[in-house]
């Protein structure tokens, strides 16, 4: 399934990755590094926990694989290893979209089972691979056109890994774990412990489809404007509330221009887009539509604001904690975090202070943080690690509350949906599917 949308994000973004995709090798290599550069052109991707893994895995388990039978085993295995890379290192200087080290983990797999390796030779390809993982710089990631290469590079690196693995190359089997290794210098909290539970915790689970392009953050946001059904020209301004991730990436991601990869980050942008047009889609992010609307985008989004409710963070926070998403932390971890935040130049980025009004606005949350708090002085840590994960009731939620206030002096409240998003019904994940399908431009499957 995972490969339907991954289709239609490439099909959707293959003109705005045309003139770098150019570049990139020719062979499976190459298309690897086009496809990964296509899909993630206009955000429209698929995620779990915790990584956008589809970017990867799909290609390289297509460039590879022999029949759809062995892509789909290699699909899963990427996700389940560069999934778990991905909640190893959650904790650090990269997040989200941005863990561009997972791909390197996730395409070497994939290519490493699609080429038939044995198991030896899968764990050198994925030693090579994340021999040299990729560290980003933020400024070149939160809009500018150079985001495209976030997956693309660890990507084709990693099916490169595979092949050489492929010809006996050998790498260094403890370079994740290593004092030196990967844990160690991507991560501010390592968490070893997410490395386990291969075979009983299915990350493949918890995929989450996008019904629009834009950043898993503003779902909500985008939904919530398209189902307004208000004219641009009524509307005298917009309050969105939500929960603090969205709030802090429109932070990061603001910028003098008007890309598409800015609006993808901006919860007050994709209103704007979206209200004028009545829906938002990759049409509404192509370069000449966002010229030709220019003046009116900014002059709506200019009565757009965008307000942190510290209900909405613990929605999110409850979605993840409830389902044991981290049962190994203590409090030296969480220590540890605020202080290499700090030291990296990252304060902003602390999630303490948000925690603390989400815990004081809700109850719930609140009895859950005490319960651990509790445990955590008494010395208490489950070392289950990813094993303390259910995978059933995880949800990936980041909910928000448009507030539209029209000419007339009335006003509209709406809440933000995310169809398609982890845990939701099935029918419903393949109705937003198609959808995507259709609006991309891929074949529907027969």
């Amino acid at each position: 399934m995972q490969a339907l949308p991954g289709a239609a994000a490439r099909a959707a973004g293959e003109g705005a990755a045309a003139p770098y995709a150019e570049v990139g090798a020719e062979g499976p290599v190459g298309e690897i590094f086009r496809s990964a550069a296509a899909s993630i052109a206009h955000d429209w991707d698929d995620y779990l926990f915790m990584g956008h893994t589809g970017h990867s895995a799909v290609p390289a388990a297509a460039a590879f694989a022999a029949d759809e039978e062995r892509a789909l085993v290699a699909q899963v295995a990427a996700n389940e290893v560069a999934g778990r890379l991905g909640a190893s290192l959650f904790l650090g200087p990269h997040n989200g979209q941005f863990w561009a080290s997972i791909h390197c983990a996730s395409a070497a797999v994939a290519a490493a089972l699609g080429l038939g390796l044995d198991a030896d030779r899968t764990a050198h390809a994925l030693a090579v691979a994340l021999y040299q993982p990729p560290y980003g710089m933020w400024p070149g990631f939160m809009g500018p056109q150079s985001k495209l290469l976030t997956a693309a590079e660890p990507a084709a690196a990693g099916a490169r890994a595979a092949q050489l693995a492929a010809t006996g190359m050998a790498g260094a089997l403890d370079v994740i774990e290593h004092p030196r290794g990967v844990l160690a210098n991507l991560s501010f909290v390592p968490r070893p412990a997410m490395f386990g539970g291969l075979g009983s915790v299915w990350l493949t689970e918890t995929l989450a489809f996008k019904r629009l392009p834009g950043c898993a953050y503003l779902q909500s946001v985008g939904e919530a404007a398209c189902a307004a059904g208000i004219a641009a020209r009524d509307v005298e301004g917009v309050e969105i509330e939500a929960g603090w991730l969205t709030c802090e990436m429109e932070s990061l991601g603001a910028g003098p221009d008007l890309s598409p990869v800015r609006v993808n980050f901006s919860a007050r942008l994709s209103t704007a887009v979206a209200l004028l047009a009545g829906r938002l889609t990759p049409a509404e992010l192509e370069p000449a539509w966002l010229r030709r609307n220019e003046d009116e985008i900014r002059a709506l989004a200019e009565r757009v604001t965008l307000r942190h409710d510290p209900e909405l963070t613990a929605a999110t926070l409850r979605g993840t904690l409830e389902a044991g998403a981290s049962a190994d932390l203590g409090l030296r971890d969480l220590l540890r975090l605020r202080r290499r935040l700090r030291d990296a130049n990252m304060r902003e980025t602390s999630p303490g202070p948000a925690l603390l009004r989400a815990a004081a606005a809700d109850p719930r949350l609140r009895r859950l943080l005490g319960r651990m708090l509790r445990g955590r002085l008494r010395g208490e840590r489950d070392e289950r690690g990813i094993d303390a994960l259910d995978t059933e009731a995880l949800r990936m939620t980041f909910p928000s509350r448009l507030r539209i206030r029209l000419r007339d002096g009335s006003v509209r409240v709406i809440e933000g949906d995310e169809p398609g998003s982890c845990g939701r019904p099935l029918e419903e994940q393949r109705a937003v599917v198609e959808e995507k399908l259709a609006l991309g431009g891929a074949p529907l499957p027969a």
